[in-house]
């Protein structure tokens, strides 16, 4: 508790001071994954102040973002074809965001409109994704689009609209930021937009690191860098295993 109030005061000061018009910070900016993660909480903190905006007279919206690492996804398509279900086609986006959040303090279609969101790709509507196809990189067919955000919101990995940001006081608001447990590691991005009358008039970013410690860190790094002993080595692991559990059935 003494540290959440420490970080508010910070903000408030920072805030109030004129130096900006927009503050905010994370209670965690970086996660460390071990072998009991099940996922993360984290607050983040903010502040609107100075002259951008009035946080006394002046109502605001706020929308936070938080984008993860890009990583290459495939999104495939089945067909029935008599009573067996098929992949008939997939798509492959090289470079899509593996975790993406937007909270709110009210719904979007209140607080701007689509051009105003579309201008800084906010909102999964409007994320440039480009798609793997026979001509290049272009822009994917919107069932693809649909299909990858349904895919990756089944997961906790897509999360849009899901959590609030709430307003604690004047020119004060949080939120929480929730990492699942299957979250990529990675650097991540953690953006705040201040809305007025439909325009943003601030907008503040924070990184965020998501990494492995420990055991897992060293496995990590051996299976990418050394896919192929990687492989030999989870193989003879494998066998050591089964011949293990066979000496200790026959006794």
């Amino acid at each position: 508790m003494r540290r959440l109030l420490t970080i508010f005061g910070m903000i408030w000061l920072a805030a109030t001071g004129g130096a900006s018009a927009l503050v905010t910070d994370l209670s965690n900016k970086r996660i460390e994954i071990r072998y009991s993660f099940n996922g993360a909480d984290l607050i983040l903190f903010g502040a609107v102040g100075s002259s951008a905006v009035d946080p006394v007279n002046d109502d605001f919206d706020v929308v936070i973002v938080v984008r993860g690492p890009e990583i290459e996804t495939v999104v495939r398509q089945k067909q029935k074809i008599g009573p067996i279900w098929v992949n008939a086609n997939n798509l492959s986006f090289p470079a899509a965001p593996g975790y993406y959040a937007v909270a709110a303090s009210r719904p979007l279609a209140d607080i701007a409109s689509d051009a105003a969101f579309a201008s800084y790709g906010i909102g999964f509507d409007h994320l440039p994704l480009l798609a793997r196809t026979e001509r290049g990189l272009a822009a994917p067919h919107p069932e693809f689009r649909r299909a990858l955000f349904r895919i990756q919101a089944s997961q906790d990995l897509f999360r849009q609209e899901r959590d609030e940001v709430t307003h604690v006081g004047e020119g004060l608001f949080k939120t929480d930021i929730r990492l699942p447990a299957n979250v990529p590691v990675g650097e991540f991005l953690v953006e705040t937009f201040i809305f007025k009358n439909g325009s943003i008039v601030a907008r503040n970013r924070i990184p965020l690191v998501v990494d492995k410690e420990g055991f897992e860190r060293a496995a990590y790094d051996f299976a990418h860098n050394y896919p192929f002993w990687y492989g030999i080595t989870a193989v003879i692991i494998a066998l050591s295993a089964g011949w293990l559990a066979g000496v200790l059935g026959k006794k």
